[in-house]
């Protein structure tokens, strides 16, 4: 049979390992770790893309620096890799560890071996290895599926110190190695600092510790009903289980002499020896132990001791804390120094150590610690896992703490450390520079001795001050492992000669920017510094123009103007070449005239000597009114005209700072005099019994308001109203509706545009 990920075709694996290596180009923001993570999905593949590249120092990849990289095939490489892990996990799950522990050993070595040869590199003989390792796995699954039918088996699945074995035939005891196979009535002991792990069928798992000698009395399987049985007797010595609760058709039992055990339990702890058996259940299901005609149910957490003096009981001890090592920290020296909270009330502690989180392959166990510190012997470089628990007065263990895990590394190399900013030999002006460089980021840093502070990716950016003369900047960096990289770069500060620009009064201003109406403007200007001084002239990072300085500091050239503002930097530069002095400017062309705006428009006529005009004139730098300045004030103005009788003309004239020129007239009519009234009539133009009509010729030179008032008396009767006025005829009149009566106007008013009445 075939995994699912083995179906992967050959060609395209090929085709990837073949694959021309692709380009990448350093940043500004990058880090040689950051991009050999981004493309590779490891960022301790930087010494090997180093190498790749014939680079021989991290220091030399700075921005724009074209790497090398094996994108696809670290993609084929890691594809393989994936692809043995998942065989591997899937027969184990089919018990390949019992039933094929050979192929699935040499499946495990093969992928190991891979793994290490990723780190140099070595692409195809990862995914050989890769593929060997998952052709071994599917033949281990092929096995294991073959022998579950068989009969029931536990297999010696870790090997700490020494272990021996006795099988039923055997005259004498033997060494047990890893992954030999146990049968019905095999006694097994481990000898001082020793321990071993036995792993059943159903992958229930039982660890002898030291000095502990067990028999396996029966393994018994069903295949129909699928159905496992196990009883071990416990001769001397202690045994930690953890039993398959996957399926109730599994059955534990453990023999002490004189005492018979069962239990439902998945997690228990066993003793015995001369001064009796002791017993622990980390479980919610109990532990059943018979003891002559007594039975004892052992709850969760909860201990017994069987000894002369009868059965006590008592609640085991919590959980300690662990303190040191941090949780997934890293040691470079091989040695991992433990320490744990005291915890009150323990007589002693029982430290483990495993290279797996299940605690299944051991490498320290130690019982009865004193203190609350171990000093392991030296380990090899790879993950461990650890965990605690206190033991009581009576020498029962605690509750296990919870595992942490420590990487002990072998790293000899030095750690990355680049300085971005300043160039070597950068000449300043300024008595600080900004240093800009980037490390690992686990590495203590330090400029010129003091820390630096890095941020998460191991960039860092800081400022500091210097001495006039050359300043010698050092960076160290130390990683965790105690390697050390170095560098050091001269800055020189010179400090610059402060030259004063100012540019001329006179010239045209526009909102703070030179104005000019042509396509240039000759820009004048002061400054401090010496004759023949070069001058540069640039407008964003562009230069426009050099010059040198005139007598007496003087400077002058043209330059560009345009509709919009164009920024533009004169700058004077000192004998080094520096800058010694600046000045920003801005241009602008402008051809547009200002706008004369009045707050309100004067009246047609008035009968006032004088009138006010308020208003603004944009951006005129000067005002005229019929020829006479008007003072501004932000652009605003305000003016009292005085009138003469008569028709008053005034013209405005606004003038901005380039020349462009607005104008506009204001007439008002000076009216003193009363309309003239000529011929009144008021008749009956159709006869005596028609309607009555008004007519009065009147005339203005500011013209006829529309309404005059009247008083018509009839008869007896007065009525009252208005005549209609037409400037244009000459003519006020009103028509009314017949009435019998005498005619006679009592009173008429006219009145103009300037306020002037006439009374008739």
């Amino acid at each position: 049979m075939c995994l699912s990920l083995c179906s992967a075709p050959l060609w395209a694996q090929s085709a990837d390992l073949n694959a021309p290596l692709e380009t990448v180009v350093f940043g500004s923001d990058d880090t040689l770790r950051g991009v050999v993570d981004r493309h590779l999905n490891d960022p301790d593949l930087w010494p090997y893309v180093l190498e790749l590249n014939a680079i021989s120092t991290p220091a030399a990849v700075v921005p724009g620096t074209a790497l090398k990289l094996p994108v696809r095939q670290v993609r084929a490489a890691d594809a393989a890799l994936a692809q043995s892990l998942d065989a591997i996990q899937r027969a184990n799950a089919e018990g390949a560890q019992v039933f094929a522990p050979q192929e699935i050993g040499e499946a495990l070595q093969s992928r190991e071996t891979a793994v290490g040869l990723r780190v140099s590199g070595q692409w195809v003989e990862v995914v050989s290895f890769s593929d060997i390792a998952t052709a071994l796995a599917i033949e281990a699954l092929d096995i294991s599926v073959a022998q579950r039918d068989q009969s029931a088996e536990a297999v010696v699945s870790d090997v700490q110190g020494s272990v021996e074995g006795r099988a039923p035939q055997d005259p004498r005891w033997s060494d047990r190695d890893l992954n030999d196979v146990l049968v019905e009535f095999e006694r097994v002991r481990t000898l001082s600092d020793s321990t071993t792990q036995v792993t059943f069928r159903d992958l229930s798992r039982l660890r002898l510790n030291a000095n502990s000698n067990a028999t396996i009395q029966r393994m018994r399987s069903d295949p129909l009903t699928g159905t496992e049985v196990t009883k071990v007797s416990l001769v001397n010595g202690d045994f930690y289980a953890l039993l398959n609760q996957l399926s109730d058709k599994t059955a534990f039992e453990v023999d002490i002499p004189g005492v018979e055990t069962t239990t439902k339990s998945g997690d228990f702890w066993i003793k015995n020896d001369a001064s009796g058996a002791r017993f622990v259940n980390y479980d919610q299901e109990q532990l059943e132990v018979v003891s002559g005609a007594e039975t004892i149910q052992i709850g969760e957490n909860e201990g017994l001791v069987l000894s002369n003096a009868g059965a006590q009981r008592a609640d085991v001890l919590d959980a300690p804390l662990l303190r040191s090592p941090a949780a997934e920290a890293l040691l470079y020296d091989g040695f991992a120094p433990l320490e744990w909270s005291e915890f009150d009330g323990a007589e002693g502690y029982w430290v483990e150590v495993a290279i797996d989180p299940g605690f299944n392959q051991m490498q320290v166990s130690e019982w009865g610690v004193r203190g609350t510190a171990l000093a392991t012997a030296p380990l090899p470089p790879r993950t461990y896992h650890w965990r605690v628990a206190a033991l009581d007065r009576l020498g029962l263990p605690g509750q296990w703490s919870k595992p942490q895990s420590f990487t002990l590394r072998v790293d000899d190399t030095p750690p990355f450390l680049t300085l971005l900013l300043p160039a070597d030999g950068q000449i300043v002006t300024e008595p600080s520079v900004e240093i800009l460089g980037a490390s690992e980021p686990e590495a203590l840093v330090q400029l010129n001795g003091a820390r630096v502070a890095m941020g998460s990716d191991g960039s860092f950016i800081l400022n500091t001050d210097l001495v006039p003369g050359p300043n010698i900047l050092t960076l160290r960096a130390v990683d965790p492992a105690g390697n050390e990289s170095t560098t050091a770069q001269t800055v020189i500060y010179r400090p610059a000669a402060q030259v004063s620009i100012s540019l001329s009064p006179t010239l045209p201003r526009v909102n703070g920017a030179l104005a000019t109406r042509s396509d240039e403007l000759s820009v004048f200007a002061a400054s401090t510094a010496a004759q023949g001084a070069e001058v540069i002239v640039t407008s964003g990072s562009r230069d426009v123009l050099r010059t040198v300085v005139g007598t007496a500091g003087a400077i002058s050239f043209s330059v560009p103007a345009e509709v919009a503002p164009t920024a533009y930097e004169i700058g004077v530069l000192g004998p080094t070449g520096l800058v010694e002095g600046a000045l920003e400017f801005e241009v602008i062309r402008d051809q547009i005239a200002p706008e004369i705006v009045l707050d309100a428009p004067p009246p047609n006529a008035t009968d006032l000597p004088d009138i006010d005009i308020t208003g603004s004139a944009g951006d005129a730098a000067q005002m005229t009114v019929n020829g006479i300045d008007v003072p501004l004030d932000a652009g605003e103005f305000e003016l009292v005209l005085s009138l003469a009788p008569g028709l008053n003309v005034f013209d405005l004239v606004a003038t901005d700072p380039v020349g462009n020129v607005a104008a506009t007239r204001l007439q008002t009519l000076y009216d003193i005099e009363p309309p003239s009234v000529g011929d009144i009539r008021v008749n009956r133009p159709q006869g005596a019994s028609g309607p009555i009509e008004i007519v009065v010729v009147a005339s203005d030179e500011s013209g006829l308001r529309q309404a005059a008032p009247y008083i018509l008396q009839v008869g007896a009767e007065e009525l009252e109203g208005f005549l209609r006025c037409d400037s244009a005829a000459g003519l006020c009149r009103a028509a009314l509706p017949a009435q019998p009566g005498a005619l006679q106007l009592v009173e008429v008013i006219v009145e103009d545009y300037a306020g002037n009445a006439a009374f008739r």
